[in-house]
């Protein structure tokens, strides 16, 4: 025993993050806290609990360390195997399957957070990375929508809802930030904060008490394509670039290829479906993002907020399933066309010339007029020498949820990501290809092996069940960095400012 905690009441590790292979292990196997993040506060402080159903871990970082911790990291202080069941403080790198990051390991949540006082005092990078994120993301979104609405490109209300919803957005992030950040934070001037704060009240009073539908650069990406059009596929993508371009937040560091904003996405797609077996017309074209979070449980709080709210019930089951099954469930019709992009950087200032790199993609797509190029960005445009997009293949995580998809380019069955299922900017395309198109709906196939789904203590709802579970990890990651969770999520909607207005999920 180690400081008065006793073997039978602490959890499996091997069970609780992948499963655990010995038949006659005396750690507790528990399957209702396997989703928490949470270490349980009664059993941190009196070392057991006596709730049979707690919801939360009896695990913390030192039990983790002694029992469980990798011996080859322990001794060697570096593990080369690649399926290793244990426990990692540190990152792994293996050439076949990129970085594996370390692992995340519970916490009591009263110790998660931080004073943002002493971190800013210590000039904290990562937090003054956030900040300028968040600065440069609203400031250039505002003069986009502005200017859209000046030329009479966006209706006044749109506009405003569009910014609105991004401010929100903005502002809850840094509420579940660790450490927090206040709203002040992310404006220049103070007159500035105070004119926004006293023209959009809302969205100040309820940053931290609703939720938002989706990340900031989904929202943008929604009002770039109702100014430029869903059929302009390549102005679409030219507008995003030069955005994103003018988000890129600059660091001192080597230059590299990614934007540092931590609000820009990198990656977008757009998808079609083209009916060639009855009235051979082709769909809008419908765009998505991938999710723009940094840290573990902001990026799971943003996908969970999507799966119960925001996308389409066949994505976010396909997700679920994806998430904690591993396995295929949608199939669309023949002929959905998926295109994904890469937005790439090159760390040039704006006065430094540059080219897209020689290496593009050639895949070919069929568009409406027959056969035609999906890369005329990658040829034909380099925005201000700085960014340009580069075709991307779909991962791992894409062809398990949609298998039968049509990529371009093709899937390359050797990239497997870190990130987890939903993360992904085919998620939300797809999403909005079937809320547009309920024909399509009428023609999916959704296939979940129900024994796969079964266990000897919950029998799976579908879909309900699954989406039930997102939301209590949702809750839990919430709660756990201090919002402000009541007995009903609240989603914020910019179009009302009355609160009777404002969408509850009950749960």
């Amino acid at each position: 025993m180690m400081q008065g905690y006793r073997v039978e009441n602490i959890d499996c590790f091997y069970y609780q993050y992948t499963h655990c292979t010995n038949g006659q292990c005396k750690f507790q196997h528990r399957e209702n806290c396997k989703d928490s993040s949470d270490t349980c506060v009664d059993w941190f402080r009196h070392k057991k609990c006596r709730n049979q159903k707690c919801p939360k871990k009896h695990l913390n970082h030192e039990v983790i360390v002694t029992y469980f911790l990798c011996k080859a990291e322990e001794k060697a202080n570096h593990c080369t195997q690649r399926n290793c069941p244990m426990y990692h403080e540190k990152a792994r790198q293996f050439i076949e399957s990129g970085i594996i990051p370390p692992i995340s390991v519970p916490m009591v949540p009263g110790n998660r957070k931080k004073k943002m006082v002493d971190l800013v005092k210590r000039e904290n990078p990562q937090v003054q990375n956030f900040v300028l994120s968040g600065y440069l993301f609203l400031d250039k979104v505002r003069s986009f929508i502005a200017n859209s609405v000046r030329e009479r490109k966006l209706p006044v209300d749109k506009g405003r809802n569009y910014f609105k919803e991004i401010l929100h957005t903005i502002l809850f992030c840094g509420s579940i930030n660790d450490p927090i950040i206040e709203p002040k934070s992310f404006f220049g001037k103070e007159e500035e904060f105070e004119q926004l704060s006293a023209k959009y009240p809302d969205v100040f009073q309820k940053y931290n008490t609703h939720l938002p539908k989706r990340p900031p650069y989904t929202v943008l990406l929604d009002a770039v394509v109702e100014v430029v059009g869903r059929r302009n596929t390549d102005e679409v993508l030219k507008c995003l670039l030069e955005l994103s371009e003018q988000m890129v937040a600059e660091s001192t560091h080597a230059k590299g290829s990614k934007c540092r904003n931590v609000f820009v996405s990198t990656v977008i797609n757009y998808c079609y479906f083209q009916d060639r077996h009855i009235t051979n017309e082709k769909t809008d074209n419908y765009f998505g993002a991938s999710v723009s979070y940094k840290g573990r449980q902001q990026a799971e709080i943003m996908i969970d907020i999507m799966c119960c709210q925001t996308w389409h019930q066949n994505i976010s089951l396909a997700v679920c399933v994806g998430n904690w099954y591993k396995n295929q469930i949608l199939w669309f019709p023949p002929d959905v066309h998926s295109v994904a992009y890469n937005i790439i950087f090159t760390g040039e200032s704006l006065s430094e010339s540059g080219t897209a790199p020689n290496n593009q993609c050639e895949d070919a797509v069929d568009g409406p007029g027959g056969l035609q190029k999906t890369n005329p960005l990658e040829k034909n445009i380099t925005l201000r020498q700085r960014a340009f997009l580069k075709t991307r293949h779909p991962c791992e995580r894409c062809v398990t949820m949609f298998p039968n998809v049509i990529y371009h380019p093709s899937p390359e069955y050797h990239e497997h990501p870190y990130w987890e299922y939903g993360n992904c900017a085919e998620c939300e395309s797809l999403s909005q290809l079937l809320r547009a198109h309920p024909d399509i709906v009428m023609r999916l196939t959704s296939y979940v092996q129900r024994t796969t789904l079964q266990s000897p203590t919950e029998y799976i709802d579908l879909p309900e069940g699954l989406i039930f579970r997102k939301l209590r990890r949702l809750t839990d990651n919430l709660r756990s960095l201090g919002f402000n969770v009541g007995d009903d999520l609240s989603f914020y909607d910019p179009a009302h400012i009355d609160s009777t207005a404002l969408e509850i999920y009950q749960r």
